[in-house]
């Protein structure tokens, strides 16, 4: 089957919709990454402001790759109950190689030097995986996923986080992102295309770069636990059923969506 075939998968009424609303993200996320770098080498000290914002970019490039061989993948095992299962019987999905990309990628972020505890660094990524992993859950009604990013960035901006960015360098691939999310949610609420894992992923792991990047090591602990219970549900309750049994919620959900189009999985 070729690559161009393989991208494209059945949505809700069982037409063929592209997986490529990742590319405006992880273009406008990687231009402003980049530029973010360039400017913090030319006005920062380059050990401590140049290098966070160019492995936050490529954090972000390592987990949409990996959720791109995942949307290629023919065999699609659902939900880590079902990784584990297929990896009890000798097979290693590509969902699984994903969650481990996404961790590495994790790690790699927090590694990069910085004044966090001990702590704080290991909450730091388990909030980067465990929110690229909740986008993933998200992505199953048409503009869900976006939409969730969108209200989590502005949450972040509105709560007066991103004045408080110790790197102000590396949240510049998360505004990047943010651009390309509004880029591509209306092609998502109308069903012209899907992010696929590809975008989904990068969408919660930007998510977490930005509440890493504006987060006190206290927070990114209470972060971690809210994302671990908030997976936890998704793979079991599953995430559509309460957000339809929350009134607020299901109707941002529904906002803009074609109407016919059914509150459960697509």
């Amino acid at each position: 089957m070729r690559v161009r075939d393989r991208l494209r998968a059945p949505n809700h009424r069982g037409i063929l919709l592209p997986r490529t609303l990742w590319i405006p993200p992880l273009v406008a996320g990687v231009a402003t990454g980049l530029a973010g770098t360039l400017i913090a080498r030319a006005f920062a000290e380059p050990a401590r402001q140049a290098a966070p914002a160019l492995v936050a970019t490529l954090g972000c490039v390592l987990v949409t790759a990996a959720g791109l061989v995942d949307d290629l993948s023919p065999q699609r095992a659902r939900g880590l109950r079902g990784h584990l299962r297929a990896l009890a019987d000798g097979h290693l999905t590509t969902g699984l190689l994903k969650a481990v990309v996404t961790v590495g990628a994790a790690v790699v972020v927090m590694a990069t030097p910085g004044d966090r505890s001990t702590v704080g660094t290991l909450a730091g990524v388990v909030v980067l995986a465990a929110a690229a992993n909740l986008w993933n859950g998200l992505d199953v009604a048409p503009g869900r996923a976006v939409k969730a990013y969108l209200l989590a960035s502005a949450a972040i901006a509105a709560a007066g986080l991103a004045a408080s960015f110790r790197g102000w360098s590396e949240a510049s691939v998360w505004v990047g992102v943010t651009l390309g999310a509004v880029v591509a949610l209306p092609f998502d609420l109308r069903e012209r295309a899907m992010l696929g894992d590809a975008g989904a992923n990068l969408l919660g792991f930007a998510t977490g770069i930005a509440l890493v990047t504006a987060s006190s090591d206290p927070t990114l602990v209470v972060l971690a636990i809210v994302l671990v219970a908030l997976n936890v549900v998704a793979d079991t309750f599953t995430l559509s059923r309460a957000i339809d049994a929350i009134a607020p919620l299901r109707w941002v959900d529904r906002l803009g969506r074609i109407p016919s189009s059914p509150p459960g999985a697509r």
